[in-house]
């Protein structure tokens, strides 16, 4: 079976941006994974499957796929696992005014959009009912970890684990919450795994932006592989899958051309994506992959600890 997929051209290292953190476990691993023969494939599967529109009509693509918006909501998941754990304080509008790298008039209005599309619920504290819990629901889970779930789903493809981890934390919310909280605590302490990468970060900023990419990614990658479905390029095909004008995605495609990342023909039939900006985003995946698979175990490993600390406990008392 012809799978299409081209030899690695950088010889399997990982893009220099990331070489003064070449030494840390994720990034070690980030360059195993870019070095094996399942990693263009499994990128493959993870653009596929970010390149899908939801199912939802409110429209959670053009909202969370931009990067002010997702990381307030990944901030206020972050600071909800925390105050789970007994580690931090209650979250608040306030407190996630103060936690979030936007303006608080800001801050205030996506709080507002995001109950009233279902995404977080107001709880009034019972020690004191002036305050407010904002408590984020499966659906807000589900919406931020959209990318982290398929870059999971891309490592098991790579190395299969011994029980399926992403099935695990798309059933049970609160897990789900844990592991995107420990992601979010790493975020904060320091950003290795998405600054580096300036075109990725410029791209994430744009309305769509990132999914976007994974369209264009998934045509890249899907050139040559049998029975891989042809991915339309067009403005009107884009703009229609994405719920955004044919002048927003021909700006996409226009600043990403002059940022030397990639270029769509007229009639979206053809894409040509840079070297380098391929590069980068291969080790940008590779990290993701790696952090995100680490962290998945973690939880898993703590989960088993947690309820055999019960049975102890249950056997104590019996």
């Amino acid at each position: 079976m012809n799978q299409g997929f081209e030899p690695v051209f950088n010889s399997g290292r990982l893009h220099p941006v990331v070489d003064d953190y070449a030494e840390s476990l994720v990034w070690s691993r980030a360059g195993e994974l870019i070095r094996m023969a399942s990693f263009r494939p499994a990128l493959h599967a993870y653009c596929r499957a970010m390149m899908q529109p939801p199912e939802m009509a409110w429209p959670a693509d053009k909202f969370f796929g931009q990067k002010l918006r997702y990381l307030v909501s990944y901030a206020l998941i972050g600071q909800d696992a925390r105050w789970r754990r007994n580690e931090g304080e209650l979250p608040t509008l306030s407190s996630l005014q103060r936690a979030a790298h936007a303006s608080a008039r800001q801050v205030s209005n996506l709080v507002a959009s995001l109950k009233l599309g279902g995404y977080v619920v107001a709880v009034r504290s019972s020690h004191d009912r002036r305050v407010v819990r904002l408590q984020p629901t499966m659906a807000l889970f589900l919406e931020i970890a959209r990318s982290p779930l398929a870059f999971l789903e891309a490592s098991e493809l790579i190395d299969p684990p011994r029980r399926p981890l992403a099935t695990q934390l798309r059933a049970e919310d609160a897990t789900l919450g844990d592991w995107l909280g420990y992601s979010y605590d790493l975020f904060v302490q320091q950003d290795l795994y998405f600054s580096p990468f300036v075109n990725i970060v410029r791209l994430t900023e744009q309305d769509c932006g990132y999914p976007v990419l994974t369209a264009v990614l998934s045509a890249h990658y899907g050139r040559g592989v049998d029975k891989a479905e042809p991915v339309r390029l067009s403005y009107g095909a884009l703009a229609e899958r994405f719920r955004l004008s044919r002048q927003h995605i021909g700006n996409i495609f226009i600043e990403a051309e002059k940022r030397g990342c990639f270029a769509v023909d007229a009639g979206g039939r053809a894409v040509t994506v840079m070297p380098d900006f391929l590069w980068e985003f291969e080790t940008w995946a590779a990290g993701q992959i790696a952090l995100y698979r680490l962290i998945a175990e973690q939880v898993s490993q703590d989960q088993c600890r947690r309820a055999i600390d019960a049975l102890h406990r249950s056997a104590a008392t019996s």
